[in-house]
């Protein structure tokens, strides 16, 4: 695949960001095979989303996408660590990929920018509502509320932070819990 890759987002041109807004986009673009609809909009990635595509026409959609102007950053570590501390406490589990799309929208949106995700990922949609962020789901419902996740016995339903349980022994699973409507 033949990708630019540019260091960070002042390597963008000012023109490119004053259009409106920028569309922060996650794998689920071409995987999904939406990327026709972004052709003519002002958008930005990280390196990783490529490697993340393995699809032969989901490859080529990300090329073309390069080619009318994708421009692929990395988020400066600042804003990744605020997406990694707001997992800690939310508790949701994303890839590395998925930090660096929301801590380069975050990094954006910090620029006074308006920033719109575009992702199908749940985990992605739940960590960028509780930063503030917007996201626009392409083939699924969005999420309607933040959600926190945390462990749950199987057995005895006790919450613990553990595997397996300190009361029963049990296997624990993630489960979530509503926090608030945003």
């Amino acid at each position: 695949m033949n990708v630019s890759v540019m260091d960070t987002i002042s390597d963008i041109n000012d023109d490119f960001m004053d259009e409106g807004t920028i569309y922060v986009l996650d794998s689920t673009v071409f995987l999904e095979k939406y990327s026709d609809g972004f052709s003519d909009k002002a958008c930005v990635t990280v390196y990783e989303v490529s490697e993340e595509i393995k699809d032969p026409y989901a490859k080529i959609q990300f090329d073309m996408l390069v080619q009318s102007g994708l421009s692929i950053l990395s988020p400066k570590d600042e804003f990744v660590k605020v997406v990694t501390d707001k997992l800690n406490e939310s508790g949701d589990k994303l890839s590395g990929t998925d930090i660096s799309v929301i801590a380069l929208a975050l990094e954006f949106s910090k620029k006074g920018k308006k920033v719109l995700i575009v992702t199908d990922d749940y985990g992605i949609q739940n960590t960028s509502k509780s930063l503030g962020l917007k996201f626009m789901a392409m083939s699924q419902k969005g999420i309607s509320r933040i959600l926190k996740w945390r462990r749950k016995c199987t057995a005895c339903g006790a919450d613990t932070d553990k595997e397996i349980c300190d009361i029963c022994g049990s296997e624990t699973k993630f489960v979530s819990s509503p926090r608030k409507k945003r």
